[in-house]
């Protein structure tokens, strides 16, 4: 009884619905005046087209949330500024002597005519050159309780280095000096805390005309000591599995143009999920160990996870990871040392989830010129002069399918199959309502007579045994009177 009443007001209801409703075709539906075989007809064909609009619908926000954007190549190159590379160079000797001497004998309490004053020595030279590759040779150290206890690395590394123009960096591949990097504040062993960091604006880099031609910076280093440059976006960093660099020797000169391959974004999608444009802007970092975000950067701090995960501790390089008291010593390092090979491996084999940067920029090496001035005439020097070949072709993304083409997409289908508009929405959404009221309106009345009916009952009930019947025709006399 109860299952056919529901059936009933169903019936009701939708009935109610298909009168008032403008979308095409329920009206037929819920058309009384009209035979069942019609009204099944119009049910199949109503059916059907909110079958079709389904699967419009569906294939569109499939489209707009996986790939709603695209690629295109641009060629106006003459009225480009194109960002010039940021440069890193690292010493492959990376320690003052002077310094070094010093910090040993305040350290250490060694001086230079002691007989450990060459062991100390070694050790200051392989922590400033530190890099995953190289921390197993910490291991003839271990048993040393001078080093194994109150050794801050990154202070050691400070207080030895050489004396460079560019701004000091700590990277994984050790004391390095970087020039034109957005992130080197980053990279900075005075950076105490993520608080103290603030991203220097894009605008003050050094950038190149078209019209101006190759443009080039040259460097002229320590004539004695050997250096590695390495060359790369200003929106990046180097970090353990970067290119091969450039080794300039001792009376170099180094010539080495490079090609700019661009791929750009501008701002118009950052309304669109980093998982719907497949990259990130450098000031969303994909965790809460990043503040910014590079795929060198995320590499990295893989890298970092690790080291946490593995030995319970970060490589003094991790300057910007963490908190403070995490560093390493150095039991933790030979530790790292034993699975240095992870952190060698490519991101995917580890476990790194990197996706490409929005703004990306790829410096293309060209055949280099290397003249050695070996003539004695010619003053000792060693020259790395880089220069940048101005592009005449980047790349693009932008919206290909928004949320105005979504819109359209799905209003078009709506319209082409139900002939439903804004405003027949917003009328669906009002019937559905007005039924809905009316339903519990409806259980409240149904709920308020079936209480009334059980009190009636019980009073009846409570008349007949209390009373007897001569009581009863008083009562009512009564009863009458008061009304």
């Amino acid at each position: 009884m109860l299952k056919k009443r529901i059936i009933n007001k169903s019936y009701q209801y939708l009935n109610n619905f298909s009168k008032n409703t403008s979308i095409h075709g329920m009206q037929y539906v819920g058309n009384t005046k009209i035979s069942k075989l019609e009204r099944l007809m119009w049910f199949i064909i109503a059916f059907a087209a909110f079958s079709f609009s389904y699967g419009f619908l569906k294939s569109n926000l499939e489209h707009y949330f996986a790939n709603p954007t695209v690629v295109t190549m641009e060629k106006d190159y003459r009225n480009w500024e194109n960002a010039f590379p940021a440069t890193t160079a690292c010493y492959v000797n990376r320690v003052d002597q002077k310094k070094a001497e010093m910090y040993i004998e305040k350290q250490f309490k060694v001086k230079p005519h002691d007989e450990k004053f060459n062991y100390y020595m070694n050790f200051v030279n392989l922590v400033s050159n530190l890099t995953y590759n190289t921390f197993h040779k910490l291991e003839y150290f271990k048993n040393d309780d001078n080093l194994t206890k109150n050794i801050d690395y990154l202070s050691l590394v400070q207080e030895t280095k050489v004396k460079f123009e560019w701004e000091f960096v700590i990277t994984e591949l050790g004391l390095c000096f970087t020039l034109n990097s957005m992130f080197s504040e980053l990279l900075s062993p005075k950076l105490k805390s993520f608080k103290d960091f603030t991203m220097r604006n894009v605008k003050n880099y050094l950038k190149c005309h078209f019209l101006n031609g190759v443009c080039y910076a040259r460097y002229d280093s320590d004539p004695s000591k050997p250096i590695m440059y390495y060359i790369h976006s200003h929106l990046d960093v180097i970090h353990a599995t970067s290119d091969t660099p450039i080794l300039v020797k001792k009376s170099e000169e180094y010539d080495v143009n490079y090609k700019l391959a661009e791929t750009y974004s501008m701002d118009d999608i950052r309304y669109l999920t980093p998982n719907q444009r497949n990259c990130n802007f450098y000031d969303e970092p994909t965790t809460t160990n990043m503040l910014i975000y590079s795929t060198s950067i995320c590499f990295m701090e893989c890298r970092y996870r690790i080291a946490k995960d593995k030995c319970g501790c970060k490589p003094f390089f991790y300057n910007f990871f963490g908190k403070k008291g995490e560093s390493c010593d150095l039991k933790g390092m030979l530790c790292l040392s034993k699975i240095s090979y992870l952190f060698n491996q490519s991101s995917k084999l580890i476990g790194c989830n990197c996706p490409q940067p929005c703004n990306l920029m790829v410096y293309l090496r060209q055949i280099p010129k290397k003249t050695i001035w070996n003539h004695q005439f010619f003053d000792e020097r060693i020259t790395f002069r880089w220069g940048l070949i101005p592009p005449t072709t980047k790349y693009h993304r932008k919206i290909l399918f928004g949320i105005q083409e979504l819109t359209v997409s799905l209003g078009g289908a709506l319209s082409l199959f139900l002939g439903i508009s804004f405003i027949s929405v917003i009328e669906t959404i009002y019937l559905i309502c007005e039924n809905l009221f009316y339903y519990i309106q409806n259980k409240r009345n149904v709920t308020q007579v079936m209480v009334l009916k059980r009190y009636k009952r019980k009073f009846q009930n409570y008349n007949e045994k209390f009373f007897n019947g001569s009581d009863r025709k008083v009562f009512s006399l009564l009863h009458q009177q008061r009304k």
